[in-house]
């Protein structure tokens, strides 16, 4: 047995636990509720969000058993470092304190490392998903499973009582069904690329479009938990892929309801994806994946393309009906334009073979003339802004070549590499027509402006609805409108 119980209401484990010690634990105690945190060097976080948990727990969910565990991939059998579930159960013991006694016999809080559960090695939120996912699956008494980031800043009490009315109308609505809620919230400009340029546009063929579909806070039932443990769980899905992966299978199940609820705004830290590191590639392998297991196993991608449904949505829940109003996600310093333009220049040599590869040769035509232009760029401070041009009408285009060139070929390794650096390029033109917006059009102006990048707090909401929101759902629309362009150019391959 790895799990020590440390003090009251608190366990935790110096390995990875046995199959099934998380579930016994849970069952021992009457768990009802889970609610999970994957997390990878988040000690300076996890402790207070630990706090906000137990707080909005103790509130929203008074007469419930609730567990409150940590998947955390900080602890390896080679690295020892237990920095962040030092810092958990920190957390925890600051709050169990002050505490009733029904209050605290009502929680736990387990803080447990996932390198090597069940023999796997595998690093990655979706090995610390694993975890718990297989816990939850063990544990009929377990209900519902929210799964929070682990760098999260956000007061949870909104959060959980949003989830707490959903369930609550979902068992009135649809008590036959599992399901699924995923977030919408607020995000800088220069955050969620993957979500905007992706994700979003992606679920629209499988007939859904579920804009969150990597939001990394979700809301899971015991039907849907399980669903997930009968999946194939590849290395893109066990290491960055899992959030995409969960929400295709969720769109793929009838048995399943999505929700789509505002929850104001993600306010943790903003990380910039579209930097052609490992991240942005798991995740688009995982949605290929997906995309051509649910095509040859259904024929749903095709015939979403060959048919004329409207497109479907989630049961959303806007601002107005959730009660959370518009946050603004502030500023920050991460987008530099310089990094941004030397990278696209110089790592455009590693994805040149499958960027030819996958496009038409027109297409691959513009994008190397652009290359050209872009590395004989001098960027002084009055130059305009430059990249390689990929707007998003030709970032649509290019979508249906990566998709048509997919389900041609199921070469998901040219498709995600070509897709990587391109949709990167594309982010980049978002971001410029949003830094031309606040009044940056020429590099010397970006370079000033971001340093502290954000919009003013008179501006931000309608900024973000109608400049980054309503753009990039726009975006999805036509892309799916435009769908059967697929086709046609998978009858040219």
């Amino acid at each position: 047995m790895a799990l020590m119980q440390i003090s009251d209401r608190i366990f935790v484990s110096c390995e990875a636990p046995g199959a099934g010690e998380l579930a016994a634990l849970f069952s021992a105690n009457g768990v009802t509720r889970v609610i999970g945190h994957p997390t990878f060097r988040n000690e300076n976080n996890i402790g207070d969000e630990i706090k906000r948990d137990i707080r909005a727990v103790t509130k929203q969910f008074p007469q419930e058993n609730v567990a409150i565990c940590v998947s955390d991939g900080t602890w390896t059998e080679d690295s020892k470092d237990d920095s962040t579930l030092k810092a958990a159960i920190a957390g925890a013991r600051d709050a169990l304190v002050n505490l009733t006694d029904s209050q605290r016999k009502n929680l736990l809080l387990v803080a447990v490392p996932y390198d090597g559960y069940a023999g796997n090695h595998t690093p990655g939120k979706g090995s610390a998903l694993k975890l718990l996912y297989e816990e939850v699956s063990r544990t009929p008494s377990v209900k519902v499973l929210i799964l929070l980031d682990g760098d999260l800043k956000n007061d949870f009490d909104p959060w959980f009582r949003v989830f707490r009315e959903v369930e609550q109308e979902h068992a009135i609505n649809f008590p036959e069904k599992s399901f699924f809620i995923t977030a919408r919230y607020a995000r800088h400009f220069v955050d969620a690329s993957l979500t905007r340029f992706v994700v979003g546009p992606l679920t629209t063929i499988m007939g859904v479009y579920v804009p969150g579909g990597i939001s990394g806070d979700i809301v899971l039932s015991q039907g849907a938990v399980r669903r997930e443990c009968l999946a194939e769980w590849d290395d893109h899905r066990r290491r960055y892929g899992t959030d995409i992966a969960t929400t295709f299978d969720n769109i793929a199940d009838p048995d399943t309801q999505i929700y789509e609820v505002y929850l104001g705004a993600k306010l943790h830290d903003v990380t910039d994806e579209s930097k052609l590191a490992v991240m942005p590639g798991e995740v688009i392998g995982a949605a290929l994946k997906q995309i051509i297991t649910y095509e040859k196993e259904r024929g749903q991608v095709k015939r979403v393309l060959s048919g004329n449904e409207p497109l479907r949505r989630p049961i959303v829940w806007d601002s107005r009906k959730t009660g959370i109003p518009f946050i603004d996600p502030g500023y920050t310093d991460v987008f530099d334009v310089d990094v941004k333009r030397t990278v696209l220049v110089e790592r455009y040599p590693e994805f040149r073979k499958e960027i030819s590869k996958v496009l038409l040769p027109e297409s691959f035509h513009r994008v190397e003339k652009s290359y050209k232009i872009l590395s004989q760029f001098e960027a002084r401070d009055e130059d305009p802004v430059t990249f390689l041009g990929i707007d998003r009408d030709f970032w649509i285009e290019l979508l249906y070549e990566h998709i048509a060139f997919l389900l041609s070929t199921e070469d998901v390794e040219s498709t995600k590499r070509s897709m990587v650096y391109l949709y990167s390029a594309a982010f980049c033109e978002f971001c410029k027509e949003k830094l031309a917006v606040l009044g940056a059009k020429r590099l010397g102006e970006v370079r000033a402006l971001q340093r502290q990048l954000g919009v003013p707090a008179d501006k931000a909401e309608e900024f973000y609805r109608r400049e980054v929101d309503a753009v990039v759902d726009q975006m999805a629309m036509e892309f799916y409108e435009g769908r059967k362009r697929i086709l046609e150019l998978m009858e040219k391959r």
